[in-house]
């Protein structure tokens, strides 16, 4: 699993293996080493509730975000081979705000590796 944050968005993206594991109950984690023997996890578990009645939450402490999404709706993900396949949705946060969770499947194949150019700064030679 990759997570990124931007603004107030979270963004999860997982691997149709790490769907499967989902889909059969299982919980996929990503933990994250940080200094002094800590670490920061992000947690995505399946919940046999459904969104109206409360199969969506997003919890949070200074050790982790888990993140619960119902069974039924991880079920429509993987539907295709060849697309990203996404789940949307905003929960309330401190002071009225909104924070908007991403959770994208992606499929196993991928069509070409993505390039990356690195751009280094010159160094100026004294004249």
């Amino acid at each position: 699993m990759d997570v990124r944050f931007s603004g107030q968005a979270l963004f999860c993206q997982i691997s149709r293996a790490e769907l499967e594991t989902l889909s059969s109950g299982r919980s996929v984690d990503l933990i994250v080493s940080l200094p002094r023997h800590r670490s920061f996890r992000v947690s995505v578990r399946p919940s046999a509730m459904s969104a109206d009645r409360g199969g969506w939450t997003l919890e949070s402490d200074p050790t982790g975000i888990w993140l619960t999404v119902p069974r039924a709706e991880l079920e429509q993900l993987g539907q295709t081979e060849m697309f990203a396949e996404r789940l949307m949705r905003e929960f309330p946060v401190s002071s009225g705000q909104q924070m908007q969770v991403i959770l994208e499947a992606v499929p196993d194949t991928q069509p070409d590796e993505s390039s990356v150019i690195e751009i280094t700064p010159s160094q100026e030679s004294p004249e």
